[in-house]
């Protein structure tokens, strides 16, 4: 047998982003334990045998929903950072686009990494951990600089896990017009976890702007 071809290699990534959207949305609407192959099967279209073809069993098929999750999700933060300067709107910036990857496509894979993370193997975990960590130290810095600038007094790390575990809830209380209800959540999250005013959070992050600006 030869090598598979380019549209080949192509298709068999396609169906299995498909699989773990699938299968992502019904582990985020069932829990992966209700959720049988046969329905995520069903769900893409295809035969049940078919999923093992990409993934060797149910748990692997979960780890790919969590990795999925936490890659795209890393991916939209960094971007999302990229061209933020300044200890408040890199804060701003981090917990905004948390909000969109929560909102957004890899959402369910998102909620279901926190809602399912007890079930995955022991080696399943310690091969995600990386990512998770890359993400914490992201957090860990963004408020080591705000307390550097005298914006944030609490301990770091259980800032951070009470401003996660906030943000990861965020799904349950936003509502409609969703571009809308980011932003503005953003804005009054960090005035609630830095305890200013709206107002006040507003002005020091166009301060920063400004500053930017002019240099």
């Amino acid at each position: 047998m030869g090598r598979p071809t380019n549209k080949e290699l192509e298709l068999s990534g396609a169906r299995r982003e498909n699989l773990i959207l699938a299968a992502a949305k019904l582990f985020n609407e069932k829990g992966y334990e209700r959720t049988t192959v046969r329905e995520i099967a069903d769900d893409v279209g295809i035969t049940s045998g078919t999923i093992f073809y990409h993934f060797e069993s149910k748990t692997s098929l979960l780890e790919g929903v969590i990795q999925h999750g936490m890659t795209t999700g890393l991916v939209i933060v960094e971007q999302y950072l990229e061209k933020r300067v300044g200890s408040i709107n890199r804060f701003h910036g981090l917990v905004h686009s948390h909000l969109i990857a929560l909102s957004g496509t890899p959402g369910n894979s998102h909620r279901v990494s926190f809602q399912e993370w007890s079930s995955l193997p022991i080696e399943s975990r310690t091969r995600l951990r990386f990512i998770n960590e890359k993400y914490r130290n992201i957090w860990l810095q963004a408020l080591e600089d705000l307390k550097k600038d005298g914006h944030l007094n609490s301990d770091l790390e259980y800032c951070r896990l009470t401003i996660i575990a906030a943000l990861n809830w965020s799904p349950v209380w936003l509502k409609k017009d969703i571009s809308v209800a980011l932003a503005d959540a953003a804005d009054q999250f960090c005035s609630v976890a830095l305890n200013m005013e709206p107002a006040e959070f507003s002005r020091l992050k166009q301060a920063e702007c400004n500053i930017v600006d002019k240099g």
